[in-house]
C-alpha cells in the first residue's frame, strides 16, 4: 500500500476529524482514492480524492453543515483541489441511477468551491467509476477496507459508466490532457480489469502499443504544465477504447 503523501497528511487528518466529530458512530469509513492512493500523487497537479461512507442517510441541513466545514477555504486545501464524496450505505445497496450521495464537495487552490447535496440530471459515470476504483485501491484513513463496505459493481453498470465517461471526454472535455489519460486507463480497465492511475495507464499503454506514445507523452506534459492539447491527439485512443469495448461484448 503506498504511503500517504506528506504534503496532504495533515489535511486528510483534518477531514477525517470533521466527519468523526460530525457523524460520530454512524461514520463507517473514510478512504483516500485517486492518484494519492496509487503512489503517483503530484503536489500542485493532482487533486486529493476522498470517499466517505456513513451507515445511514442524514437530513439535508446536517449534510450541508458538514460539507461547509470541509470545503475550501473553510478548511484550507493545500493543493489544486479536493474531491470528496460522502455516501450512505443504503445509497450503495440501492445503487440507483444516478447514484445518490449525501454530499459532493470540491474546491481548492485552483478548483472552485462547490457543494452538491444530490445528483443533478447529468450522467453520474464518475460515481460508478470512483466506487469501482475504491474497492481496488482505496486506502483506509478510518474504517475497514473499502471492498468490505462497497458492494461489487455489476458488470453492465460498470460498462455503461465507461461508455458515458468515453462520451464525456470526447465532448466537452475534448481538449483536456485528462481526456487522453483517462482513455488510456479505461483501456486497461476494460481489457485487464485493473484500475490504474492516469500516469500508470499512460505508461502501460505506451509500452504495449508504441504508436500511442507521442500522444500520451504530450498529455502528461500538458497536465503537468497546466494547459490543454490538440483534441486530435486523442482520436486514435478514442477509437482504441471503442474497439476494446466492442471486443468485450
Amino acid at each position: 500500500m503506498p504511503a500517504i503523501p506528506a504534503e496532504i497528511r495533515a489535511y486528510l487528518d483534518d477531514i477525517v476529524g470533521v466527519f468523526t466529530r460530525s457523524l460520530g458512530p454512524d461514520l463507517t469509513g473514510v478512504w483516500l482514492i485517486g492518484s494519492a492512493a496509487q503512489g503517483v500523487y503530484e503536489h500542485g497537479v493532482s487533486d486529493v480524492d476522498v470517499m466517505v461512507i456513513s451507515a445511514t442517510r442524514h437530513p439535508r441541513e446536517e449534510r450541508e453543515a458538514v460539507a461547509g466545514r470541509i470545503v475550501h477555504p473553510a478548511l484550507e486545501c493545500p493543493t489544486v483541489g479536493l474531491e470528496c464524496v460522502w455516501y450512505a450505505v443504503p445509497d450503495l445497496v440501492d445503487m440507483s441511477s444516478p447514484v445518490v450521495f449525501q454530499a459532493n464537495v470540491n474546491g481548492g487552490q485552483v478548483r472552485a468551491p462547490m457543494i452538491a447535496l444530490e445528483p443533478d440530471d447529468q450522467p453520474q459515470w464518475w460515481a460508478v467509476l470512483d466506487l469501482a476504483a475504491a474497492r481496488q485501491v482505496g486506502i483506509p484513513l478510518l474504517g475497514p477496507p473499502a471492498a468490505q463496505v462497497i458492494p461489487p459493481i455489476p458488470g453492465p453498470r460498470l460498462r455503461r459508466a465507461i461508455e458515458e465517461s468515453h462520451a464525456f471526454h470526447d465532448g466537452p472535455d475534448e481538449g483536456s490532457p485528462n481526456r487522453v489519460l483517462n482513455l488510456a486507463r479505461l483501456i486497461v480497465l476494460v481489457e485487464d480489469g485493473e484500475w490504474v492511475s492516469k500516469p500508470v495507464g499512460a505508461q502501460r499503454l505506451a509500452q504495449a502499443e508504441p504508436e500511442f506514445a507521442a500522444a500520451l507523452d504530450a498529455a502528461l506534459r500538458a497536465r503537468a504544465e497546466g494547459h490543454w492539447i490538440d483534441p486530435t491527439l486523442a482520436a486514435g485512443l478514442s477509437r482504441r477504447l471503442a474497439d476494446a469495448l466492442n471486443a468485450s461484448d
